[in-house]
């Protein structure tokens, strides 16, 4: 996946997270606010997701 994307759908979902408390706390949505912890998930996952491994240019 291209980095920018990558980047764009990680912030993305940060703030898609942030919408859902703000609209589930004041109100007790619970769907809101499961919304909202599935979307910090994501953004923690993209953050801290599986990353590329290249190979070294010892093994040449």
């Amino acid at each position: 996946m291209n980095r920018l994307v990558r980047v764009a759908l990680t912030i993305g979902c940060f703030f898609t997270a942030i919408a859902c408390y703000v609209f589930g706390v004041p109100v007790g949505g619970i769907a809101f606010i499961i919304l909202g912890v599935i979307f910090e998930g994501l953004f923690w996952v993209g953050v801290f997701g599986k990353k590329k491994k290249f190979p070294s240019s010892e093994s040449r």
